[in-house]
């Protein structure tokens, strides 16, 4: 009976200390929460993307998606 209870007293205050530590805060905003918006993502496709690369950049995106969807 004393065991159960010890063992009771021991996860019980291991729960406790772990609530204590609770979520770490991380600074909002930073570049990865940034979302980009349409006429962001257009610019800098206009930028990146000429006729004479366009083929290339096309193969980037196919390889791209290709390995999206092997997973």
């Amino acid at each position: 009976m004393k065991k159960r209870l010890v063992i009771i007293a021991i996860l019980a205050g291991g729960v406790v200390l772990m609530s204590l530590g609770g979520c770490k805060d991380k600074p909002a905003d930073t570049e990865s929460d940034i979302v980009k918006t349409d006429a962001e993502y257009k610019q800098e496709a206009e930028k990146e993307i000429t006729r004479e690369n366009m083929f290339e950049e096309l193969d980037k995106l196919e390889k791209s998606v290709d390995q999206d969807t092997d997973l």
